[in-house]
């Protein structure tokens, strides 16, 4: 086979083979059959000439006989996959020494599944769409340069040579086919779109508006960055982020929801944990982690519990990295094969998500997350891979997810998926605590038991997140370690210890998350066990308090369990072989982004600002009016919002809701200005940074009659269903910069 890989680098005929059946079943098949095939895997052959005398169906029939297959006949011509074996990654090619160790891509390609009509968009510092293995797939209609503020998503040189991460991150995903350059894309018949986001300061409204940038147009979010990965950050989304994912989840897609892939992060060598990154551990995201070419958790790959499932990158040095798309700016030539981290991971997470949509359209937001958890494999056998069964039957690890991404798997179980019931909730009271956390051995236990009537209102039976929000005063935060144990057992590492987090502020209203009880029944008692690893000379910490927050479906038990029935049934591929099709609904009308929906005349607003009890609150009438879900304009409310307390903590006002409001105001306290980049810095020393600003572009545009009071108040407009709004305004004026990093290494 090796020599017949070098005759297909020029025009030959593709046999294809797959295992047959009888000798499938049959213990006298032979032995090396059994062993290259298995179901769903099969063999593209190369006939690069036909002796004189023979034909070509005689010839593709003896080597069909000769090698124990058989012969399904000719699929066409290898110009198709040039590009891919002139330069072949390790995650695309079968892998015959460490067998499965690949994302079992080829069988769903052989049936024409490349991820045509959908579009991945890139969320990244740009792409350089000019590329030959770029331009063709290349989606103008959903790419924007936020950095730039126009519609070009190209990447600007730079002294380090660094924004070439988007390009690299956008040849994963679609990399065109037959060009006889570089790789191939997973998903190369999709369309692949830029945001330039990172190329400069990023805010919370930057980060919003990229999330639900073109989201009618653009199917699945690839995000390759996120929080500081120096195992000290507590980091994540803020008000206007957090808003947009969940609007998108929403009303992207056409009512489907968007789908946002995110890296878990590259903080393993420093004893960093995804769930100190607030992007991989919302429930509106799916989150992905990396493994190197033997299925192993590489050197700076980050654990936790919120990850949903791994796919492969780099490794060591002696291990091969990811074989991509490179700009050709600088000192680039187009291609590289050293894309690493987790970076290199989410965007194959990305374009198998494109497959599955292109067989079923209509997949929500959560049978993503679904088909993921039934089909991800249990790939590492090795006892420290920390596996654990739930009480579902799911297997997970804190370091693998639910397991190895299987593409093939992933598009015949999408074939066959009915969607899941809504998503329902169940929060618990704040449950206040006000107790010292003890020294490792002793633990402090807190119990919540949630019974069926309080889920009768909700119809929720079976879990998919569980979120638990803490506040917790400690003199060292990286001393402790806080799990959840779920009803059936199952038992979550939410907060793991890291030894470089010195901070001295310990969680304030942090929400941890956990996917390790999914499927599993709701009701039933949940522990929170939360220890100090403490030094001797410091003060213990202190529980405040802490909410539990149940996330799943009507779905019941044994519901579940058939649809892992149905699944496992689906993976001979019959379903992709015939014209099978479940019904899919069209999907809601979403009207198109509205850029300045408000004008001067539209909304009027009057602020008042009052000390109320050593908190500062605002008082916002607002007058004009909104746009609702159904299009028509909407009186709005008159509100008064709680904004910072004298603790100096940044509050989240409780009325992101798709009713009342289309306006509201937050203030940055001193002492905690919320973003990670900026944390226990007074904001006078950031008063000359956007003192002429505030009293300026933002007081006029906010339509009051007079400069804010202070440089220290910034306007965030909200749409209905969360949707953001940019104004024509410097985005530093909506948010203090965050400190966000590739998921390179």
């Amino acid at each position: 086979m090796a020599s017949s890989t070098q005759m297909c680098l020029s025009v030959c005929h593709l046999l294809l083979l797959t295992v047959s059946p009888m000798l499938s079943q049959s213990s006298s098949s032979p032995s090396r059959a059994s062993s290259s095939c298995g179901p769903g895997r099969s063999w593209a052959v190369c006939l690069h000439a036909v002796k004189a005398g023979r034909s070509l169906e005689q010839l593709a029939q003896s080597v069909a006989e000769e090698v124990g297959l058989e012969n399904h006949g000719q699929i066409g011509q290898l110009e198709l996959l040039s590009d891919f074996l002139h330069l072949t990654s390790p995650h695309l090619q079968h892998n015959d020494v460490k067998q499965g160790m690949d994302v079992n891509v080829t069988g769903v390609w052989e049936r024409s599944i490349t991820g045509v009509g959908i579009t991945v968009v890139v969320v990244d510092d740009g792409i350089q769409h000019t590329l030959a293995d770029i331009q063709p797939n290349y989606s103008p209609e959903g790419s924007y340069d936020l950095n730039s503020n126009d519609p070009d998503p190209m990447p600007h040189p730079d002294g380090h040579s660094d924004n070439h991460h988007g390009t690299r991150c956008a040849g994963e995903i679609a990399a065109v086919s037959n060009n006889s350059f570089c790789s191939v894309g997973l998903a190369y018949g999709a369309k692949v779109a830029g945001i330039r986001v990172l190329d400069g300061p990023l805010t919370d409204s930057m980060e919003a508006v990229a999330f639900n940038k073109h989201y009618q147009v653009n199917d699945v979010y690839s995000c390759s960055w996120g929080p500081d990965d120096d195992g000290r950050t507590v980091d994540g989304p803020h008000p206007l982020g957090k808003a947009a994912l969940q609007h998108g989840v929403i009303a992207g897609r056409r009512g489907f929801g968007s789908i946002f892939v995110v890296a878990s992060g590259n903080g393993g060598q420093y004893e960093d944990n995804c769930n100190y990154d607030g992007y991989a551990n919302s429930i509106y995201t799916v989150t992905i982690g990396a493994v190197d070419e033997n299925g192993k958790k590489p050197f700076y790959a980050e654990e936790c519990a919120s990850m949903l499932a791994v796919t492969f990158s780099s490794g060591s040095r002696q291990l091969r990295s990811i074989v991509t798309s490179d700009w050709s700016l600088q000192s680039g030539t187009g291609c590289t094969d050293g894309h690493t981290g987790t970076s290199a991971a989410a965007p194959l997470a990305a374009g198998m998500v494109a497959l599955m949509l292109q067989v079923r359209p209509c997949l929500s937001w959560r049978d993503i997350q679904h088909i993921i958890t039934y089909t991800a494999t249990q790939h590492d056998a090795d006892a420290r891979a920390d596996w654990g069964i739930n009480g579902a039957g799911f297997h997970h690890s804190h370091k693998y997810g639910f397991g190895l991404l299987n593409a093939w798997r992933l598009v015949n179980a999408a074939k066959v998926w009915e969607s899941v019931p809504f998503l329902v909730s169940y929060q618990s009271p704040v449950l206040k605590a006000n107790e010292d956390i003890p020294e490792y051995p002793k633990t402090l236990t807190h119990t919540w038991n949630v019974s069926l009537s309080d889920l009768r209102q909700s119809g929720m039976q079976t879990l998919e997140h569980v979120s638990v929000t803490v506040t917790i005063v400690h003199p060292r935060r990286g001393n402790v370690e806080i799990r959840l144990v779920c009803p059936s057992g199952m038992s979550s590492l939410i907060g793991a210890q890291r030894s470089l987090d010195v901070d001295t502020t310990g969680f304030t209203d942090w929400t941890f998350s956990t996917v390790r009880c999914w499927g599993e029944r709701a009701e039933g008692q949940y522990t929170l066990q939360i220890t100090d690893y403490k030094e001797s000379t410091l003060s213990s910490g202190v529980l405040k308090h802490w909410k539990l927050t149940l996330y799943g479906s009507s779905l019941s038990h044994q519901q579940v369990k058939e649809r892992r029935r149905v699944v496992e049934d689906a993976m001979g591929g019959q379903y992709l072989d015939r014209s099978f099709a479940l019904p899919c609904p069209p999907g809601i009308d979403v009207p198109p982004e509205i850029v300045s929906p408000f004008t001067s005349s539209s909304l009027k607003v009057d602020a008042t600002i009052q000390l109320v009890h050593g908190s500062i609150r605002t008082s916002v009438f607002n007058h004009g009016f909104r746009f609702g879900s159904d299009g028509w304009a909407h009186q709005s409310m008159k509100h008064s919002i709680l904004l910072c307390s004298t603790k100096n903590i940044l509050i989240r006002p409780n009325m992101l809701h798709n009713t009342e409001w289309s306006l509201y105001l937050l203030h940055c306290c001193s002492g905690q200005l919320g973003r990670s980049g900026n944390r226990g810095k007074d904001w006078r020393a950031l008063g000359s940074w956007v003192h002429d600003l505030s009293r300026s572009a933002v007081a006029r545009h906010a339509g009051l009659g007079r400069p804010f009071i202070g440089p220290h108040l910034q306007t965030y407009d909200t749409l209905p269903f969360f949707q953001l709004v940019i104004r024509e305004i410097s985005p530093v004026l909506m948010s203090f910069p965050a400190s966000r990093q590739r998921a390179d290494i």
